[in-house]
């Protein structure tokens, strides 16, 4: 079935780009689950040293405060180097090239397969031969399926200066950059926030 598309764009994301944008996802749904658990962790800490100084033969308060204050460390620390290590793949990957398709009800992402360079090395004075990937199946990684975006009552746009985050629940979201997009297919995106049921 052949869909009806309102727009087809093909787009890169570009490293400091999705360092911003996962950083500003990690705001709206990581940070704040964070510093409520260091808050709880800080209070115990807190009372704990309250208990130990008011009996300081109480060894067994030390190491509660001890690990109060390294759960509240950790619950700091992890989202940032979760963050950095995202980076650092996506950096290490480059900049794929993605296809947007927007249609009435849904959205579909998908990763495009770029034309390989026509031209051959010569490896010592010979013409290279031409590599069949059909003989090597487990060395040739597949590209990801298209994802489809349904707006429903779980999509969720925000929009920010030089992106998109288009959010399916709270766990899956696409970025999706500005640079390169016409003012009328910005509105074509915007346009999917009005679309969701409430």
């Amino acid at each position: 079935m052949e869909e009806n598309y309102k727009l087809e764009k093909e787009y890169r994301v570009s490293f400091e780009i999705f360092r911003d944008a996962y950083h500003a996802f990690q705001k709206k749904f990581v940070y704040p689950k964070s510093y409520v658990y260091i808050g709880l962790y800080l209070l115990l800490a807190v009372s704990f040293i309250v208990a130990a100084v008011k009996d300081p033969s109480n060894y067994f308060c030390y190491l509660l405060i001890g690990i109060c204050l390294a759960l509240a460390a950790r619950e700091w620390y992890n989202p940032k180097k979760l963050r950095n290590n995202l980076v650092d793949t996506v950096k290490a990957l480059g900049e794929p090239l993605y296809k947007i398709e927007i249609a009435e009800d849904f959205v579909e992402i998908s990763t495009i397969e770029e034309p390989e360079n026509e031209e051959h090395e010569e490896i010592e004075g010979e013409e290279a031969e031409e590599v069949d990937p059909r003989d090597f199946p487990d060395e040739i990684d597949p590209l990801p399926e298209k994802s489809r975006i349904d707006i429903d009552e779980a999509f969720r746009l925000f929009e920010y200066d030089k992106f998109f985050l288009l959010l399916s629940g709270k766990q899956i979201f696409y970025i999706l950059p500005k640079e390169g997009f016409t003012k009328e297919e910005l509105e074509i995106v915007r346009s999917l926030d009005k679309k969701q049921t409430v």
